[in-house]
C-alpha cells in the first residue's frame, strides 16, 4: 500500500515544494500509522473475547485470601512471599469469555464429560502462535551461543509443540520450561538454558483452563514477573510495555480458543 499525491491536488506547480514536504511527512508516519491502527483495531477485537487485568506490588498489596492468592503459591517463589517487601511483583491476567464444552472438538470430550488433551491442545497452539511473533522470531536467533543450538531452536518448531505434553521439566519456545501441572494449568518457568547471553527476566506464567459450571470453560494466560526493588523495571510495569504484552496474550488466548474449538469460535 502507497501514497499518491498529484502537484494538482496540492496547489499546482507553485506548490511542489510544499506537496515534497507533505509527502515525505506522510511516507515518514505510514510505518507507524498503519501498523497502529491495525493494532488499535486488533485490541478492540480482542476485546470482545477477552478479559485483561493487571496489578503491580508495590502499590497494590499482594492477595492474602482470594483466587489471586491461589495463583501466588503456585507461581511465586517462596522468598517472594515471605518477604513482599524487598520486591516488585507484576501480574496480568487475561481471561477467555466463557466457551461451551460442546464448541470443543470433540476428541478432546469424553462420554463422562471429562476433558482429555485440552490442556496440551491449547497450550501447543498458543506456543505454536508465539513462535511466529517478531519477539520469538529473535529469541530463536539467540541460541547461537548455546552448547546446542539445534536442540535449542527445535523448542520453538511446530512438530515439536505439537507433540509435546508438558510434562514438568519440558523445555518450549526456548526460554520456557514447565514447572509443575494442577488441574487445568501449567506452571511455565522463565528459565533460559545454561550460556544464554540475552535479557534475563523472573517469572512464570499460569496457563490454562478453568471450569466454568458443568457445561463451559474459560481460558487463561496470567503472566508473573517479579524482580528486586532498585533492579530494572519489567515490560509489565510500563503503559507502553504493558499495553503491547496484554495484546498478544489476548491473541495467544483467542489463538489457542480457535484451535481446541476448530474455529467453531471466532476471534469476531
Amino acid at each position: 500500500m502507497g501514497f499518491s499525491i498529484s502537484s494538482s491536488a496540492l496547489g499546482g506547480a507553485t506548490g511542489v515544494k510544499g506537496a515534497t514536504t507533505t509527502l515525505r511527512v506522510l511516507l515518514a508516519l505510514a510505518p507507524v500509522a498503519l501498523p497502529t491502527t491495525y493494532l488499535l483495531y486488533l485490541k478492540r477485537s480482542l476485546a470482545k473475547r477477552t478479559i485483561a487485568s493487571a496489578r503491580i506490588s508495590p502499590p497494590d498489596p499482594l492477595p492474602a485470601s482470594t483466587t489471586s492468592a491461589k495463583s501466588d503459591d503456585d507461581v511465586l517463589p517462596s522468598d517472594v512471599q515471605t518477604a513482599p517487601e524487598q520486591y516488585v511483583v507484576a501480574r496480568e491476567r487475561v481471561t477467555s469469555a466463557p466457551v461451551a464444552i460442546s464448541a470443543l472438538r470433540p476428541e478432546l470430550v469424553a462420554k463422562d464429560g471429562e476433558l482429555n488433551g485440552l490442556l496440551e491442545a491449547y497450550l501447543s497452539a498458543t506456543m505454536q502462535a508465539f513462535s511466529w511473533t517478531p519477539q520469538a522470531l529473535v529469541m530463536a536467533r539467540m541460541g547461537s551461543s548455546l552448547r546446542d543450538p539445534e536442540e535449542y531452536r527445535k523448542t520453538f518448531d511446530a512438530e515439536y509443540l505439537s507433540s509435546c505434553r508438558f510434562e514438568a521439566g519440558d523445555r518450549v519456545c526456548g526460554v520456557y520450561v514447565v514447572r509443575a501441572r494442577k488441574g487445568g494449568r501449567v506452571v511455565l518457568d522463565l528459565a533460559p538454558p545454561a550460556g544464554w547471553k540475552g535479557p534475563v527476566v523472573t517469572g512464570a506464567l499460569n496457563v490454562g483452563f478453568d471450569r466454568e459450571g458443568e457445561d463451559g470453560v474459560r481460558f487463561v494466560n496470567e503472566t508473573v514477573l517479579w524482580r528486586r526493588k532498585g533492579e530494572k523495571p519489567t515490560m509489565l510495569e510500563g503503559k507502553v510495555g504493558r499495553w503491547l504484552h496484554t495484546l498478544m496474550a489476548s491473541w495467544l488466548v483467542v489463538k489457542g480458543i480457535e484451535a481446541v474449538t476448530g474455529g467453531k469460535v471466532k476471534s469476531g
